[in-house]
């Protein structure tokens, strides 16, 4: 019986096609600077069968949605081994300027429904959900470097990393004595701590991601 089971979960698995996606984005992350009329965001599809709807929308720092930002178009057909332009424009109320603020883009990728196989077919929607920074125009020189003025402190075996910079910096790579631990966002002109407690910590090592989502130099932090 258990193998008569066995065989039945073995057909039904093989006569469900899941298809998620070939739809990927052309960077990790969006600097917007506040002197741009528009940024652009390019979106492929490598599946050389396959089309898809391409969904998109901005939301705000807390994930909800926002109206500062238009993106265009927000609903559209992406053909099989095509790519496409998004289009990213500002509209809203004036944003502070001594330092950077933070939003997400969305891009969610519905594939074609297949209509000419009698086979069952499970479909997924996937999504990319990326990093946008608006960043204002007077404090654009300082981003290359801004990487370098971070701190990491131990104290009472909690390792908070400070960031006095006007810039969002996010980590990786992070390691506690060579082990490795959950990286972090640093909001700017502020403080991001690691999660858990390192009472014996002596020393941390870690990379952070820049404009172009590269990685910056090891910096190597004895306590």
């Amino acid at each position: 019986m258990k193998r008569f089971r066995s065989l039945i979960l073995l057909l039904i698995f093989c006569a469900i096609d899941a298809r998620a996606g070939g739809v990927g984005l052309g960077t990790t992350r969006l600097i917007y600077t506040s002197d741009s009329k528009q940024s652009s965001l390019e979106v492929r599809n490598t599946d050389s069968q396959s089309q898809f709807l391409i969904q998109s929308w901005i939301e705000n720092e807390q994930g909800q949605p926002s109206r500062d930002f238009v993106i265009t178009p927000p609903l559209f057909v992406l053909k099989p081994a095509s790519e496409n332009m998004l289009k990213v424009l500002f509209a809203g109320k004036p944003l502070t300027q001594d330092r950077e603020t933070l939003y997400w883009i969305t891009v969610k990728a519905i594939p074609q429904m297949q209509t000419t196989t009698s086979e069952n077919t499970l479909q997924f929607a996937s999504a990319s959900r990326i990093k946008l920074f608006y960043r204002p125009q007077s404090i654009a020189e300082g981003a290359v470097q801004s990487h370098t003025k971070i701190k990491a402190n131990n104290h009472n075996g909690t390792i908070t990393f400070s960031n006095p910079t006007p810039f969002y910096i996010t980590t990786t790579n992070v390691r506690i004595d060579n082990k490795s631990v959950a990286p972090v966002m640093i909001a700017p002109k502020s403080e991001a701590t690691i999660p858990g407690k390192f009472q014996a910590a002596q020393r941390i090592s870690y990379q952070t991601i820049n404009d172009f989502g590269a990685l910056t130099p090891v910096m190597d932090v004895h306590f």
